[in-house]
């Protein structure tokens, strides 16, 4: 990672389950909650070279790296159209010249403080260029007041070669890869024409970083800041300046700040770059609906044995990556010998992923066997952000929930 790392605690919670800490396979940068990164002795992976050939260097006529850039559409609820407060921001994602992405529809409703709710794909399509869209969309805002259904909107892929694409996008992915890691093509479109900062890089003596836990993070919504500075014969960065990133003046202010108080080895430089970023705020789930609402579970469930195999917690990682929070429940048979089947997604919220991933948790698991195994049986799966050291959220604990 870039300016340090921090995992962020992650909590799941099933029905009959006390809450369990996951350790998450990754880390976030440290940012919120008080934590403050470590110094680094090494420059970070943006101001590297790469010296393997990337993908784009391949024999003419063979597949060739793109990046998809989704463009988004105008709102409309009704067919008539609505406003944003705050447009999604999908990430952009790389893919391949031989595969053409296709705009996609994605449906929601709008609840009476402006958060879009139910939101899933119009058709069934999944892939790494569209992993992040309904992400995005939970993110949104549109204005407060009115409740609206039947509501939608469409993101239009661009395909680019990577010589091609904006500097300002280029950067953005470095610091928030969507999938495999940047190659030396996009590195490109990051560095100065004129820099001799790379190759190689300057040997790092301090290495300092913004006070994260004063600047304001937004709920679903990573910062980030590429800083840009040259190093003068004493190993001072000078002309220190704000490339790009998503305009955040805390953040770009305070981070130009760390690269003034940084110190490298004696020799000039210039062109050279560094990054910052800030965890998202959590965005906390919308309320589940009350147990009395849900239809009742029959009486087999609750004599149901132990698991034999049990659940593997997986937070998805896309909302992991923006702090989203989400729920779902989902019901399924028991067959005598213990065997699950008929699992079905009833509820989800903020989107359908949710459901996707705990439909897809439950699919092939097993509980001991019993006389006559049970159908209809209802399990609630949450989705929880935390911070270093907090502990589980007191509403939740060991007694069903459904």
């Amino acid at each position: 990672m870039l300016t340090g790392v921090w995992h962020r605690r992650v909590w799941m919670s099933v029905m009959r389950w006390s809450w369990i800490p996951l350790a998450i396979a990754g880390s976030v940068v440290a940012g919120a909650q008080g934590i403050r990164p470590p110094v680094q002795s090494s420059p970070p992976p943006v101001i590297q070279t790469h010296d393997h050939a990337g993908p784009n260097s391949a024999a003419p006529g063979a597949p060739q790296s793109t990046m998809t850039i989704w463009r988004v559409g105008a709102a409309t609820c009704g067919g008539q159209p609505v406003g944003m407060t705050q447009a999604p921001n999908p990430l952009p994602a790389l893919g391949w010249s031989g595969v053409t992405e296709a705009p996609l529809r994605v449906m929601f409703r709008i609840d009476a403080t402006g958060r879009p709710l139910g939101i899933e794909r119009e058709q069934r399509r999944f892939g790494q260029a569209t992993a992040d869209l309904l992400p995005a969309m939970a993110a949104a805002r549109f204005a407060a007041g009115v409740a609206r259904t039947d509501c939608s909107i469409t993101f239009t892929p661009d395909q680019l070669p990577l010589d091609q694409v904006p500097a300002d996008i280029a950067m953005a992915y470095t610091v928030f890869p969507t999938g495999a890691r940047a190659p030396e093509a996009l590195w490109r479109r990051i560095r100065p024409a004129d820099t001799t900062c790379f190759d190689p890089t300057p040997a790092l003596l301090n290495r300092a970083f913004p006070d994260f836990t004063a600047i304001a993070g937004q709920p679903g919504r990573p910062l980030w800041t590429m800083i840009g500075y040259d190093i003068d014969v004493d190993g001072k960065p000078v002309r220190v300046r704000t490339l790009e990133g998503s305009r955040s003046a805390a953040l770009d202010a305070a981070s130009r700040r760390a690269v003034e108080q940084s110190r490298f080895v004696k020799g000039a430089r210039r062109g050279c770059v560094y990054p910052y970023w800030k965890i998202a705020d959590p965005m906390p789930a919308p309320e589940t609906p009350a147990r009395e609402t849900m239809p009742a579970q029959p009486e087999a469930c609750n004599a149901l044995g132990e698991w034999t195999r049990a659940p593997r917690l997986a937070y998805p990682n896309d909302y992991r990556r923006r702090g989203i929070e989400g729920w779902a429940i989902v019901s399924y048979d028991v067959a005598p010998w213990g065997a699950l089947g008929n699992v079905k997604v009833l509820m989800a919220e903020p989107t359908s992923d949710f459901g996707d991933a705990a439909r897809s948790m439950f699919t092939g698991l097993s509980r001991k066997p019993s006389e006559t195994g049970a159908s209809g049986c209802m399990e609630r799966v949450r989705y929880v952000m935390g911070a270093p050291g907090t502990s589980p959220p007191a509403d939740e604990g060991p007694l069903p929930l459904y």
